[in-house]
């Protein structure tokens, strides 16, 4: 990646991309690395006026396609929403959350629905062990593409539907991914979610505004009752600043300790930590 600006000459700076692509960036305003991230990948095929996380953009590609399965598998729109999305920090408090979880245990986590990885690479970046799972899509071939320029060529990626030889995780998690199917998909997704690693982590979006395109309605206490009747589980609400809506951080499972439970106040930071030794001294 080359940055080209000469000091005293009165043009645009450019980014000159692998393919020899050179593409002009603003001259005003902050220009975050993910974008240029996403210049190099793309080349010619960039698109300035997708650097956003707008809702009428994603919306207005969506159209375009037969299907939210077509979309989601052919569209590069995606890939710039959910870098935005990402800026935009909406799931800051859920970061801090596994790390207050985990204490100084740095355990193996599975993202799944990943997209572009964003959490995933930030919590590979954090010291976890992470993999990654999504349905083949542009968003994972560009998080494939991330992955090797960070030099993180052990970090699996699978394809969903995932096949038996997956291995269980400590933590799966899975944010940003229940809104985008059917309600009446939910259930059964959550509780495909907990047989693939022993906590599970979602967040349950209350969404005033989905209308069953990109995203669909999710029953925020319904799914919350439904996961308590099948084990222990812990929550916290956050509202999302862009959008105002509530978002339910879940954490569930069925060896769920009752010292996760207790995490959330400061005595019980770093007890779900001690779970993790317990159940490594007892592995055969």
């Amino acid at each position: 990646m080359l940055i080209q600006q000469l000091p005293g000459v009165d043009f645009r700076p450019s980014i000159t991309t692998p393919d020899g692509t050179v593409i002009q960036l603003p001259t005003e305003g902050p220009l975050h690395p993910v974008w240029l991230e996403l210049m190099c990948y793309l080349g010619k095929r960039f698109r300035s006026d997708w650097c956003t996380s707008s809702d009428s953009i994603v919306q207005e590609e969506f159209a375009r396609y037969p299907s939210a399965d077509a979309f989601y598998r052919e569209s590069e729109v995606y890939l710039y929403h959910l870098l935005g999305y990402w800026l935009e920090g909406c799931k800051r408090p859920a970061h801090a959350w596994l790390l207050q979880s985990t204490g100084n245990v740095r355990c193996s986590v599975l993202d799944y629905g990943c997209g572009v990885g964003c959490d995933g690479l930030w919590l590979l970046d954090a010291g976890y062990d992470v993999s990654f799972a999504d349905i083949p899509s542009p968003s994972l071939e560009f998080l494939r593409w991330r992955l090797r320029q960070r030099w993180y060529y052990g970090s699996p990626v699978y394809e969903v539907p995932l096949t038996p030889d997956v291995p269980q995780h400590t933590f799966v998690w899975a944010m940003d991914v229940l809104e985008h199917l059917p309600p009446a998909e939910h259930e059964a997704f959550l509780m495909h979610l907990a047989s693939l690693g022993r906590f599970v982590l979602v967040n349950l979006i209350d969404d005033k505004a989905a209308d069953g395109t990109v995203h669909h309605p999710v029953d925020v206490e319904g799914l919350t009752a439904f996961l308590r009747e099948r084990g222990s589980l812990v929550f916290q609400d956050h509202y999302l600043s862009r959008t105002g809506n509530r978002t339910r951080f879940v954490c569930y499972g069925p060896e769920v300790p009752a010292a996760l439970i207790r995490q959330l106040t400061p005595q019980g930071t770093g007890m779900l930590a001690e779970h993790e030794e317990e159940q490594r001294a007892t592995a055969p």
